[in-house]
């Protein structure tokens, strides 16, 4: 069949579709993937068709994940970043889609499946963090992670209303203008296409949050969708001298966050290094801010996580979903540091796991937190054990496969 891909996102949204998208191609079906044009020559390499999407992948991300941002900030932000660009956006959409039998696509409310109700074909929405009701946590970018039961069942429809409020403003012209009737004002999401109903498929792991009994029976939790990357990488011999060279380095990266001022950031990272003594592969993605080189610093561009996470002794991030379930499942103790969006949920699992200490969210970080929390990091044998423990458990999913035999069997459902 003719899948088309659509993942509005960043790296850490779009690898996960790489590999479902690799899947698919191997089970026999034809695959494009729609994506910002930065990801042109990594989809091709997959010998996946690119439907590209005008804009800076950098400047939406540093523009929706301000730090010390709320959900209101971040779903504002998001509307400014539209509101120049949202017809050329959305004949991209629309060309991505052209002749798809089936469509799969990331969160970005009711568009994409506006698109497939138009050409009447079946519709996949995946998402990397809670999108439906439950009482485990609230929706993605909401204040309060641990206000209680009531919050996180109130924040989703709350969230949803400003949603929906949004994709009046920015949809209705477009239904319009192909015939379609206006969406009315919800507080819920809408899972329903033609009389079909959509099913919505979480590309999350479990062991780090439990699926809500309260789901129905269309939403999935599939695992991660991750593969051994550390198989097909050939790294540079000075990383491996330095990964060799004395005690074991840590992780520290910030994978495609570069708002709020990097700079600061780095200084505050630099000197926490060396006041609590350890050795650091700093990663990339500081925006213009060059990285130092020196006896303890080894800074390196795009690194695979499946083979640099299995030769640290921990890892520092943002708390992206990719990178958590990545340092999760090389066993590894974990710090998050969150700038905005879900990161504060994967800060909070990875806390109440037990994986490593209490997150710092960018706004907070001194040098003196960081310092403290480094230590910590690689002295406190509890946070090994368990990573190491719930690392072994989550290798025994399996998410892209599982991803993809829902996908099969919930199109042929659809037909039927």
């Amino acid at each position: 069949m003719r899948y088309s891909l659509v993942c509005i996102g960043s790296t850490g949204d779009v690898r996960p579709y790489m590999l479902l998208g690799r899947e698919l191609k191997v089970r026999g079906h034809d695959v494009s993937l729609c994506a910002f044009e930065d990801f042109r020559e990594m989809i091709e390499a997959e010998g996946m068709r690119f439907m590209p999407l005008s804009g800076d992948v950098r400047a939406l991300m540093s523009n929706v994940m301000k730090p010390g941002g709320n959900g209101i900030s971040f779903l504002n932000q998001v509307r400014v970043s539209l509101a120049h660009m949202k017809w050329p956006f959305l004949a991209q959409l629309e060309a991505a889609c052209d002749g798809a039998e089936v469509i799969v696509s990331t969160y970005f409310g009711q568009i994409v499946q506006s698109i497939a109700e138009m050409h009447s074909v079946p519709f996949i929405q995946t998402h990397y963090y809670p999108m439906d009701v439950n009482d485990t946590t609230p929706i993605s970018a909401a204040p309060g992670q641990r206000a209680g039961k009531a919050w996180n069942r109130i924040s989703y429809p709350l969230a949803y209303l400003i949603i929906s409020a949004m994709e009046l403003l920015y949809v209705s012209d477009w239904r319009k203008a192909h015939g379609m009737r206006p969406r009315k004002l919800s507080a819920r999401p809408d899972y329903l296409i033609n009389g079909h109903r959509v099913p919505v498929l979480y590309a999350m792991s479990p062991l780090l949050m439990s699926r809500p009994p309260t789901w129905g029976e269309h939403i999935h939790m599939t695992g991660f969708w991750l593969n051994d990357e550390k198989r097909e990488f050939t790294p540079d011999p000075m990383l491996e001298d330095f990964l060799a060279r004395g005690s074991k380095p840590i992780y520290i990266g910030f994978g495609s966050m570069t708002s709020g001022d990097m700079g600061e950031t780095l200084e505050i990272v630099l000197e926490a290094i060396a006041g609590s003594g350890v050795r650091a592969v700093l990663a990339t993605g500081w925006g213009e801010v060059e990285l130092p080189k020196h006896e303890g610093i080894f800074p390196v561009d795009y690194v695979p996580h499946g083979w640099l996470f299995e030769r640290v002794a921990a890892v520092v991030h943002h708390g992206g979903a990719g990178t958590t379930a990545s340092g999760v499942l090389a066993g590894k103790p974990t710090l998050v540091i969150p700038f905005g969006g879900d990161q504060p949920f994967w800060a909070m699992r990875v806390r109440m796991l037990g994986l490593g200490p209490t997150p710092i969210r960018r706004e907070k970080l001194t040098v003196a937190k960081l310092t403290k929390a480094l230590r910590n990091l690689i002295s406190v044998k509890s946070y090994a054990v368990a990573a190491r423990e719930l690392g072994q458990r989550m290798r025994m999913e399996n998410g892209v496969a599982n991803a993809a035999d829902i996908i099969e069997h919930e199109v042929r459902k659809w037909h039927r």
